[in-house]
């Protein structure tokens, strides 16, 4: 998905511009300059088109002395990073010279720019105060209130105009796979990409967040052609010090959109931290293929059991994950390395695996028929009429019912795993709908 970048000096409405689209409360809003310091961001969606939301902190910059240090670090980033920028102004104190500054900026940086002219209130403001938003020099402006929920449908109407189309132009069935290396920093993800590509494709430091771009490296394995998406470490939102990581952190989630299949990384010495659950999460939120990669191996306990142990924490950590196949190894010295690939392209056939209709409706009319179907304790119970699978990938199952409310979270984790029965789906969420019947058609 591509970044859109919301930038402007302190105490125009960013943040709670930013909370507006987002629909829900997720920055601090306070009329003091400079609430906002950690860089925060959301998935958006406007138009049918999906985006990253990146709420960056006030520019402060009140001299001309301080226009540079200050302005470089923001609105460099939005326009290396974002496909757009909502540039915020206050409706209410007028253009002042750090709004300048910052469209001088942005004007020279190319970008596709939508100004919305905040805290505006009614009509005679609005009348008043638009033509000074027209004077910085773009030709997209928007009347908006934050504080009165106003002029975000023209603002967004206007910004996903700027997003065009598929971002990456990467084909679901271009016969390249492609796999995102993921983890928190300093796990290890450079040298197993390194590994892979036999050469130093990615700067390798035993200093954390060494990486901030996504690198692409493209390997060819038993025919196939693998592209290797490097990605800078994961961290945890509060301990994203500057933009430059804060990015980093969009950039990550954007690999794991570009995916089709996830290795998460995690340390032997510290696996299935909270972080490491929130990003497996994501990957399974994203119909992603999913391995377990516990690297760092060779550092692990000289124990016959130790692989035992870790199975098991691994298990009882993440049992949301249970599916997801494990690996053990070590990206340095190359243990148990040469098994990846081949439960790379293992993954990515189960991910397109399909189960053909008659078996599905076999599995409604001599298994299902027997089970104790979930009921409202009124007498009405789950009747499962017909199944089918949808096409695309990950796999997705459609069943047919007298009642959708009546599946029960239990019941739908027991047609999971009764599907994982029918054929292998290691390593790939599966994706459950219940329709009832009268809308088969629909």
């Amino acid at each position: 998905m591509a970044i859109v970048a919301i930038v402007g000096r302190t105490n125009v409405g960013k943040s709670s511009i930013f909370n507006r689209i987002l629909g829900k409360r997720a920055a601090i809003v306070d009329d003091q300059p400079g609430v906002t310091r950690d860089r925060l961001y959301g998935e958006a969606e406007w138009g049918g088109k999906k985006f990253y939301l990146v709420d960056t902190g006030g520019i402060m910059s009140e001299t001309p002395h301080q226009f540079m240090e200050l302005i470089e670090r923001q609105v460099d980033l939005a326009l290396e990073e974002s496909a757009a920028v909502i540039f915020v102004v206050d409706g209410r104190a007028g253009i002042t010279p750090t709004d300048e500054d910052i469209a001088l900026k942005l004007r020279r940086g190319g970008k596709p720019v939508v100004v919305a002219m905040n805290k505006l209130d009614n009509e005679r403001q609005e009348d008043a105060m638009l033509g000074e938003a027209y004077a910085l020099g773009f030709d997209d402006v928007a009347a908006t209130s934050a504080e009165h929920n106003t002029g975000f449908g023209e603002l967004l109407d206007m910004v996903v105009s700027k997003l065009g189309g598929e971002e990456y132009g990467e084909g679901e069935d271009s016969g390249e796979i492609r796999v995102a290396i993921v983890g928190r920093p300093n796990v290890g993800k450079s040298s197993l990409l390194n590994a892979f590509a036999g050469e130093e494709r990615s700067m390798v430091s035993d200093i954390a967040g060494t990486t901030r771009d996504v690198v692409d490296t493209v390997v060819d394995i038993d025919g196939r052609s693998i592209r290797f998406l490097d990605t800078a470490g994961l961290r945890h939102k509060s301990r994203v010090k500057d933009n430059l990581e804060y990015y980093s952190n969009v950039r990550t989630y954007q690999a794991i959109d570009r995916c089709h299949v996830a290795l998460v990384l995690l340390d032997a010495q510290e696996p299935a931290t909270e972080q490491d659950k929130r990003l497996v999460g994501q990957v399974i939120e994203r119909g992603k293929g999913l391995i377990l990669v516990v690297n760092k191996w060779d550092l692990a306990p000289r124990d016959a059991k130790t692989g035992d142990v870790m199975t098991k924490k691994l298990l009882d950590e993440m049992p949301f994950a249970s599916y997801a196949p494990r690996a053990f190894v070590s990206a340095l010295s190359g243990r148990s390395l040469g098994k990846l690939p081949q439960l790379i392209l293992k993954v990515e056939e189960n991910r397109r695996r399909r189960i053909p209709t008659a078996e599905l409706n076999r599995l409604v009319k001599e298994v299902l028929v027997f089970e104790r179907m979930p009921g409202d304790g009124k007498g009405h119970s789950l009747k499962i009429y017909y199944a089918t699978q949808a096409d695309g990938a990950p796999p997705a199952f459609i069943f047919f019912v007298n009642d959708a409310q009546l599946c029960s979270k239990s019941f739908r984790r027991h047609l999971d795993n009764t599907l994982r029965e029918m054929a292998d789906f290691s390593g790939v969420p599966l994706k459950i709908f219940m329709r009832n019947r009268e809308n088969a058609k629909n």
